[in-house]
C-alpha cells in the first residue's frame, strides 16, 4: 500500500496555532537610542529620505567647473587687499569643511539609529568632501606662488583668525568624541550642544559670514 503525505492532500489543514509569527525586529523609539535599525520599512523619518533624494539630484563634480574667467577677474579686477581676502576665505573654507566632515564621521553618524537619517548623513559627507576638493582646487588655481599656497594650506596653524575658529570647532567636536552611547538626559544634552554649535555657529555664522564677503566681491 502506497504511503500518502498528508501535506500533499488538498483536504489537509495546517494548524497555524503551532506556527509562531515571525518576530518583528525591535524598533527604537527615539533617533538617539543606542543601536541601529537596518531596514527602511517602516520608515520613521521620511523627511530624511526626501532630503537624501533631493541631494542626489544636486550631484556635480569639480571637473565640470571652468576657472578661466575667474583667473582673469582675479588678475585684472581685484585689488591686492581683495586678492588677499580671497585666499584667506578659501583657506578657511577648506579647513572648515574638513572639520565638519570629521564631526559627521566621528560623532554624529555613530549615534543616529535611523537608516534613512544615516543615508542623508552619508550624502552630506560626500558633499563636504566635494567642497574640500573644490576649495583646494581654487587654491591651486588662484595662488600660483608655491610658498604662498603652502601658507594658505597651513592657515589653520598660522593665521590667528582661522586658528581661533578651528579651536572653537575642535572644542565642541572633542566634547562628545568619547561618548560611546547616549542613554541619559545629560548625554543627550552633550550631543545636542555639539549639533547646535556645528549647525548654528560654524555653518550658520562662520561660513555664512565668509560667504557674505564673497557676495560683496561680486
Amino acid at each position: 500500500m502506497a504511503l500518502v503525505d498528508p501535506i500533499l492532500n488538498d483536504d489537509y489543514e495546517f494548524d497555524t496555532a503551532l506556527v509562531p509569527p515571525p518576530a518583528a525586529a525591535p524598533r527604537r523609539q527615539h533617533i538617539l537610542d543606542p543601536g541601529f535599525d537596518l531596514t527602511l520599512r517602516p520608515m520613521r523619518y521620511p523627511q530624511f529620505f526626501d532630503m537624501y533624494r533631493d541631494a542626489i539630484k544636486n550631484t556635480w563634480t569639480v571637473d565640470e567647473i571652468d576657472f578661466s574667467d575667474d583667473l582673469v577677474d582675479l588678475d585684472r579686477k581685484l585689488m591686492p587687499a581683495e586678492k588677499h581676502l580671497v585666499s584667506r576665505l578659501i583657506a578657511f573654507f577648506a579647513t572648515g569643511d574638513s572639520i565638519v566632515s570629521n564631526n559627521l564621521v566621528l560623532n554624529l553618524y555613530q549615534h543616529i539609529n535611523a537608516p534613512e537619517a544615516r543615508m542623508y548623513l552619508s550624502r552630506q559627507l560626500y558633499e563636504e568632501a566635494l567642497h574640500v576638493q573644490f576649495y583646494l582646487t581654487l587654491l591651486d588655481n588662484y595662488i600660483p606662488d608655491m610658498a604662498e599656497r603652502e601658507a594658505a594650506f597651513a592657515a589653520v596653524e598660522n593665521i590667528p583668525s582661522i586658528k581661533a575658529k578651528a579651536e572653537f570647532c575642535f572644542k565642541w567636536m572633542d566634547s562628545i568624541e568619547g561618548l560611546q552611547r547616549i542613554e541619559t538626559k545629560e548625554q543627550r544634552k552633550q550631543f545636542l550642544m555639539n549639533l547646535i554649535c556645528f549647525a548654528t555657529c560654524i555653518e550658520g555664522l562662520f561660513f555664512f559670514a565668509a560667504f557674505a564677503y564673497v557676495y560683496f566681491l561680486r
